[in-house]
């Protein structure tokens, strides 16, 4: 290793589905994807991620008697090219309401994102915190953090957890086999002070047993001096509607961009689940008059199935495949692209993009969870990743992906050992990849929580 980075965060945990995500390297996290993949808890399973705490013990704590009370977790970690201090808060108050907060100061020595920590000692992108209220049925939260929104588990295309956090308001409804999701936020203000904002709505039915139906909707717009638009503060309009109705702040189509997506996530006897999103940027209504245009499209599936599993023990194989097209995530107003803070809001690749990976999970349903993974991806070199805020040249048909193609082997493996309940775990994060070459990371976590009568 370079250098050594440590990381301190401490994570308050919440009790219900509602409330406030797990980090992404928490072990509670890692064990309930496992979970799903074989149909646990599959009743709290839903496409607008990421996932929640829900914790039964704090729960009948809470109901005891109208008390604030805290639940936290310190995490440090040891690793490559980073130093970081971070922290995660969680308060719940009387049952239904509840804030959270996460500070952070992290200092980055090289462009290696493999963990997740990017930023420097001065940049606040990953802060963020807020308040909210949630009882069985509705949630409203306001605040800064980010939504993932999609079908299975890392595959998700528009909006997921890898993106920076962003101020936004998140209104939800949950209606037994129905469930809605809309949320509306700021971005951010780049050059020539053009405002960006981001504002998203969807619908899934679910059988809470073995199938999740959706569909969703997210718009980026922006305009120089642009206000706040309340054309999109209707959470069942959409974005069509608005546009070509002229019910937006700015009149045109060329001031905001949107994608549609198609969720599917089916679980098979327990130990197949076959999970689907497919997205449309742009599409070709008349192929006739539009000659050579191609749909702006992108889609992502993964296949997860279970062997063998037990009350002790659950193995796992898993595959994916995510494909971009070249002008997905684009717009012809380039600041309306998919980006924040200059890396993609939804797959972590951006577009003009493609990727196969295959691995397995295992977890001993106690203290042990592994993950390891290897994969392949090519990208263009027009890829939202390249050219954050570069428009899209056309939407005739070309080469895919486009221009000078980067590809690359990777290799991702994960490692958690939890003492207990209430005790000490570690995690380990060992990785590789053709051109950024070999990775370590090493971490710790302990909990404690009180309650306030």
């Amino acid at each position: 290793m370079k250098q050594l980075i440590l990381i301190c965060s401490i994570l308050f945990k919440s009790n219900l589905i509602f409330s406030q995500s797990i980090p992404s390297d928490y072990f509670s996290y890692q064990s309930k994807k496992i979970f799903y993949d074989t149909g646990i808890d599959w009743n709290s399973l839903t496409i607008f991620g990421p996932i929640r705490f829900d914790l039964k013990k704090q729960d009948q704590i809470i109901k005891r008697e109208p008390s604030l009370y805290f639940d936290g977790m310190i995490n440090c970690n040891i690793g490559n090219n980073v130093y970081a201090l971070s922290g995660f808060g969680h308060f719940k108050y009387k049952n239904h309401f509840y804030g959270y907060v996460y500070p952070s100061l992290i200092n980055k020595t090289s462009n290696n994102l493999q963990f997740g920590v990017e930023n420097n000692l001065s940049n606040n992108d990953n802060n963020y915190a807020g308040l909210g209220f949630e009882n069985s049925w509705v949630i409203l939260q306001v605040g800064k953090g980010k939504e993932s929104w999609g079908a299975g588990e890392d595959i998700e295309l528009a909006l997921s957890d890898n993106s920076k956090p962003y101020n936004y308001f998140l209104l939800g409804s949950d209606y037994g086999k129905v469930r809605v999701r809309y949320i509306y936020g700021f971005l951010e203000n780049v050059e020539r002070n053009i405002n960006r904002y981001l504002t998203a709505r969807g619908f899934e039915w679910t059988n809470k047993k073995s199938i999740i139906i959706g569909v969703s909707e997210t718009v980026i717009y922006s305009g120089e001096n642009r206000s706040f638009d309340i054309g999109y503060l209707n959470p069942i309009s959409t974005h069509l509607e608005n546009e070509l109705n002229n019910r937006l702040n700015i009149l045109g189509d060329n001031n905001s961009n949107a994608v549609w997506q198609l969720h599917l996530d089916f679980l098979l006897n327990n130990n197949f689940r076959f999970s689907l999103n497919y997205l449309l940027d742009e599409f070709v209504i008349d192929p006739n008059i539009e000659i050579g245009k191609e749909h702006g499209e992108a889609y992502s599936i993964r296949i997860a199935y279970t062997p063998f599993y037990s009350s002790t023990h659950h193995f796992t194989l898993i595959g994916s495949i995510i494909y971009v097209g070249t002008p997905t995530f684009r717009h012809g107003n380039g600041t309306n692209n998919f980006v924040h803070k200059n890396i993609p809001l939804g797959w972590e690749r951006g577009s003009d993009t493609q990727e196969f990976n295959f691995g397995f999970n295992y977890f001993n349903n106690k203290n042990i969870v592994v993950k390891i993974l290897s994969g392949y991806y090519e990208m263009g070199e027009e890829s939202i990743v390249n050219r954050v805020f570069d428009p899209y040249s056309d939407y005739l048909k070309g080469t895919y992906p486009s221009g000078n193609v980067s590809s690359e082997f990777y290799f991702k493996s994960f490692y958690s050992y939890f003492w207990n309940d209430n005790s000490f775990s570690l995690m380990l994060w060992l990785n590789w990849s053709q051109n950024k070459g070999s990775e370590m990371q090493l971490g710790f976590q302990v909990p404690f929580n009180f309650l306030l009568n």
